[in-house]
């Protein structure tokens, strides 16, 4: 009995294992450096454009991709600096934020739309993966 029970929590762990390697497969996906896709992602921001709001909102986009992309260091080809592009402009005097991002697998395009939104809060991104070189 001593021995079904083992393998019984045994086979609970592997599983939650395997979930957890999982995650964190599709996780890395997500990340600038780990695939072969260039993405586009719009982030329309509900605020007029000025140059403060402008550079507090590159910052805020900048931030939230650095601390997605921070979780998963290690599996970084080369320079993040190079593989992220965050720039804005003006839509009809609303504040629009740009992000390329290089080497990305756009496999998992939905699963980083839901790690990044918590970081933006309200405001509509929309993402094109794969895009045009």
């Amino acid at each position: 009995m001593d021995g079904h029970r083992c393998t019984t929590a045994l086979s609970k762990g592997m599983i939650q294992l395997i979930s957890l390697f999982s995650l964190i497969f599709v996780t890395q996906a997500c990340v600038p450096g780990t695939g072969n896709d260039l993405g586009k992602m719009t982030i329309h921001f509900e605020v007029p454009y000025t140059e403060s709001n402008r550079k507090h909102y590159e910052k805020l986009v900048w931030e939230a991709v650095e601390k997605i992309a921070n979780q998963y260091r290690h599996t970084i080809k080369t320079n993040r600096n190079h593989e992220v592009r965050v720039s804005s402009r003006s839509d009809n005097g609303k504040l629009v934020v740009d992000v390329q991002a290089m080497y990305i697998d756009c496999r998992f395009e939905r699963f980083f739309a839901e790690k990044f939104e918590p970081y933006i809060g309200k405001y509509r991104f929309d993402i094109t993966c794969p895009a045009q070189w």
